[in-house]
């Protein structure tokens, strides 16, 4: 698709110490994003680094593995353009280290900046893929409902161009990827998955899961604290299980777990930016 354009955002730290916060969502109206979620798929993204020392995350990291390079690789916007095939990118974040990697990027200033300011930025960018890094400055619990009552407005004015036709025709892809600000949070199994993991014979093996594997290699990432993903687009993202813009109906995602570093491909792959990977 000619039009395509991706929007990636990166919700940055909005889930605490536990999952399945209550108080976060009490009472929240997230009407676009539970939409989203209800017409789109989840997924979890596994970050590679299991041994860690601390339970603080390091963004850092996570976003060079979001972008596809190793954690402690230094990206580059060469380096990024000769990975993506010259893939045009728009950084607009709040995170000062990231801005002088990519020569157009956009400071987010979450304190002086409008939602309708930056949803104008947006509709008006013409690069391929628009990244927007959108971190929690604070853990209190009344700036990250915040930030996803923001998040759910930008969505809200940036989907409602779109249907007006007064967007220049763009298709957008949504990508939105959320995380927690800790490291050492279990995600619990599903219904069904219990119920499946108590019937296996204990004489049965199970097939590796792809995650398990980089390169034909045996690989060991986190567990804990995975990346949601949620795709949605109004035409080609299959519909599955999950209902609501809650951690309790993430799990239930048909996209399952892959590896965080291996993520990008896909949206690079569906601009036509790497050859086509995986099954």
């Amino acid at each position: 698709m000619n039009n395509l354009q991706t929007i990636l955002i990166w919700i940055d730290g909005v889930f605490d110490k536990e999952f399945e916060e209550k108080e976060l969502y009490k009472d929240l109206k997230l009407k676009t994003l539970n939409s989203i979620v209800n017409d789109g798929c989840v997924g979890q993204l596994l970050y590679s680094q299991k041994d860690i020392k601390t339970t603080n995350k390091d963004s850092i990291e996570e976003f060079n593995e979001l972008l596809g390079f190793k954690h402690d690789e230094k990206v580059t916007e060469q380096a990024f353009k000769e990975k993506y095939m010259n893939l045009k990118i728009k950084l607009i974040s709040n995170v000062e280290k990231e801005l002088c990697i990519f020569s157009d990027s956009v400071k987010l200033d979450t304190q002086k900046q409008t939602n309708d300011q930056l949803v104008d930025i947006i509709s008006k960018s013409n690069e391929q893929l628009i990244m927007v890094h959108y971190q929690t400055i604070g853990n209190s619990l009344e700036e990250r409902r915040n930030t996803l009552l923001n998040i759910d407005s930008i969505l809200s004015n940036l989907l409602g161009k779109d249907d007006s036709n007064n967007n220049n025709n763009k298709n957008y892809y949504i990508n939105i990827v959320i995380g927690y600000n800790q490291t050492n949070i279990e995600i619990p199994l599903t219904a069904q998955q219990q119920q499946q993991s108590t019937n296996i014979p204990n004489w049965f093996n199970l097939p590796k899961q792809s995650y398990t594997l980089s390169n034909s290699l045996p690989y060991d990432p986190r567990l804990t604290s995975p990346l949601f993903t949620i795709h949605y687009n109004s035409i080609f993202t299959r519909k599955d299980n999950s209902k609501s813009f809650c951690e309790s109906e993430f799990i239930n995602g048909s996209n399952g777990k892959i590896l965080l570093f291996q993520h990008f491909r896909e949206l690079a792959f569906k601009l036509g930016k790497v050859p086509k990977y995986g099954a």
